[in-house]
């Protein structure tokens, strides 16, 4: 099997610009021929994508969430295939694919599982001057809370893993003051689409609304439990304002997807979806900032974009 690497040795707080002795190896035992490469700085890793990803290419990520999104931005349409080496800070993606968490035991899955085709969530959003830009994501799309929490989490990766996320909701839990942002969320129907999706029809207060094609987020919180990328389809999170205490109660039901059933929180499953904020919000995707100051969203998912290694999904 012949495959290119990318690396990125900023992933974990750059603890990963140690994994190249250890992944050389393990590619090896597999009998995989790979080139490697090393990200320098953001953008590298979805131009070299873009390069690389001809038809048959296997194009391996050795990072986390945010290395996979520049990936996927850069690989949909080229006809390349996506293997993900769960060695970042949230992994959440390489999860939803079934990789393991053990490096050498991923690198045996790369070699070993079937190439599957895994659905691409695509969002189109305008700002708050009127301008606009549209992204694909892999994993899940953040709007509210949860675009701060991703913010601050990028300054505590060092801590690794759900450590950083869950530092950064505390801190983000402690100055968030926002009462008065609304939103309206509805199912949509996106062009060529032949049936109606699930409802959805959400107008009030805003806290967090996770737009989920993988099951978790955020290096293990299960906002949307019963996701998949390879159903058609995406599941969405949205939770109306809550205080701060009874936010602190929730949380911990999110690790276990206990939430769904609380009386603030929506759940749906749909095929498209737009959202109206007011005022202008954040908004991530996979972990990635996209934006501060979105006022309107149209999120839709491309079923079986992308071809993916996926060990945990059965052919």
């Amino acid at each position: 099997m012949t495959a290119h690497v990318l690396v990125n040795p900023a992933a974990r707080g750059g603890r990963n610009r140690a994994l190249r002795p250890a992944l050389d190896r393990h590619l090896l035992d597999a009998g995989i021929s790979a080139e490697v490469w090393e990200t320098a700085g953001p953008g590298d890793a979805e131009r070299m994508a873009r390069g690389l990803g001809d038809d048959g290419v296997l194009l391996i990520v050795a990072g986390g969430d945010g290395t996979v999104h520049e990936v996927v931005n850069g690989l949909v349409g080229t006809g390349g295939t996506l293997a993900v080496l769960p060695v970042g800070t949230g992994n959440d993606y390489a999860h939803a694919l079934g990789m393991a968490d053990d490096l050498a035991e991923a690198v045996r899955q790369v070699a070993t599982a079937e190439v599957q085709a895994a659905d691409v969530g695509r969002v189109r959003w305008t700002d708050g001057k009127g301008g606009s830009r549209e992204r694909l994501f892999a994993n899940g799309l953040g709007v509210g809370f949860d675009a701060r929490v991703a913010a601050l989490a990028a300054e505590t990766k060092w801590l690794g893993g759900q450590a950083a996320y869950l530092a950064a909701v505390f801190r983000t839990l402690w100055a968030w003051r926002r009462p008065t942002l609304r939103a309206r969320a509805r199912s949509a129907v996106p062009a060529g689409a032949t049936d109606e999706t699930p409802a959805l029809d959400v107008d009030g207060s805003l806290f967090l609304c996770e737009i989920g094609n993988g099951h978790s987020a955020g290096g293990g919180f299960l906002l949307t439990p019963d996701a998949t990328p390879f159903d058609g389809l995406l599941d969405v999170c949205h939770v109306r304002h809550v205080p701060t205490a009874r936010a602190l109660k929730l949380l911990p039901t999110t690790f276990s997807g206990d939430h769904v059933t609380a009386p603030e929180v929506t759940m749906s499953r749909v095929s498209a979806l737009t959202l109206a904020v007011e005022p202008a919000v954040g908004v991530h995707a996979d972990g990635e900032i996209l934006t501060a100051d979105a006022v309107a969203l149209f999120v839709e998912v491309l079923p079986g974009a992308l071809a993916v290694v996926a060990p945990g999904r059965a052919a």
